[in-house]
């Protein structure tokens, strides 16, 4: 994210409206998230809770739109930076992925190597994604893993 596409504190970074993402399955159509709308301000922070199969992995996924199968059916809008998601061809998601959104599934060992230091898996994102040399994947990784508060993220790289 560019220095120029930051909203200011009172603008809005993430709009979701009225999003739904329905199935089609043998059985008919599933519905899975139905009309969501909600609003993220720079430096807020919302939890997604509810109950196990409830549609929380199914949101998030079509917010980051990594719901790709021909049955499924998705409406409504999602603003990021003022754009629209859900209409940005697939080259422009694989940018925002990489510099501006990310998702960490709720089961880790399907996301990260348990052999590998989480450092070097961020530091290897960071040089994929954005081009970074080695010393400057390694540093920004420490930074990143600080901000989250890894406890002696230097190690972890």
């Amino acid at each position: 994210m560019t220095e120029s596409e930051t909203p200011s504190r009172g603008q809005a970074l993430l709009e979701v409206e009225d999003l739904s993402t329905h199935f089609t399955i043998d059985a008919g159509r599933l519905r899975a998230v139905d009309q969501v709308s909600f609003s993220l301000k720079p430096g807020q922070t919302m939890g997604i809770v509810g109950e196990s199969g409830s549609g929380k992995t199914v949101l998030s996924r079509t917010i980051m739109r990594l719901n790709l199968g021909s049955n499924v059916q998705t409406s409504g809008s999602v603003r990021f930076l003022d754009k629209e998601l859900l209409d940005l061809p697939m080259d422009e998601m694989t940018k925002i992925w990489g510099q501006d959104m990310a998702m960490v599934f709720q089961d880790p060992m399907t996301s990260l190597n348990p052999v590998v230091k989480v450092g070097r898996q961020v530091s290897e994102h960071v040089r994929k994604h954005l081009g970074a040399s080695k010393t400057e994947s390694k540093d920004l990784a420490v930074e990143l893993l600080r901000s989250v508060r890894i406890p002696e993220a230097k190690t972890a790289v």
